[in-house]
């Protein structure tokens, strides 16, 4: 019985030497990605409070620290800025926030986010992400932009057992 293709079915019809050498060469993410890089055109110079101006992060001795840290996040991308936690991005504008959106910003299609640990846990820098670009629109070193939910249940258990732990101290003299 013949091969509904013939003899040469199987053989190959290029010789080896002229296949490509199947090579896989892998390409790290972070290398192709480009680096961050910090615009002000649209920092707020209105909402203080609850924002701050240079000047007053000049005074509180966190203007160097800023400056510091956008030289280090100038030398990541984004992902790696994010893995590092030194960036979180929201997306929308908070809801519980005490800025308020400024107006001349258009709010569809970017990312807002904030630098964190700005010369301590709760100083940050808040602005928005569009492609590799953070537009610096907030400085807020009482963490006012995006306001953590209070869980009031935990904070009454705590003062709770720190009241037991003083009247049993109390007790015990």
């Amino acid at each position: 019985m013949s091969s509904r293709f013939g003899p040469r079915k199987f053989s190959p019809q290029r010789k080896l030497e002229d296949r490509a050498q199947n090579l896989r060469f892998e390409k790290k993410v972070s290398g192709t990605l480009p680096l961050l890089t910090f615009n002000f055109k649209d920092f707020d110079t209105v909402q203080c409070p609850p924002g701050q101006l240079f000047e007053q992060w000049e005074k509180d001795g966190l203007l160097s620290k800023f400056v510091t840290k956008l030289i280090d996040l100038s030398q990541k991308n984004i992902v790696n800025a994010q893995q590092q936690e030194l960036i979180t991005i929201y997306g929308k504008f908070p809801e519980k926030s005490d800025f308020k959106c400024p107006k001349y910003i258009q709010t569809e299609d970017i990312q807002w986010a904030v630098i964190k640990d700005v010369g301590g846990q709760l100083h940050r820098v808040a602005g928005y992400i569009i492609d590799n670009v953070f537009y610096v629109v907030f400085l807020d070193k009482d963490h006012k932009f995006y306001k953590m939910k209070n869980n009031n249940k935990n904070s009454d258990k705590f003062i709770i057992s720190a009241v037991s732990t003083l009247w049993n101290a109390v007790e015990a003299e």
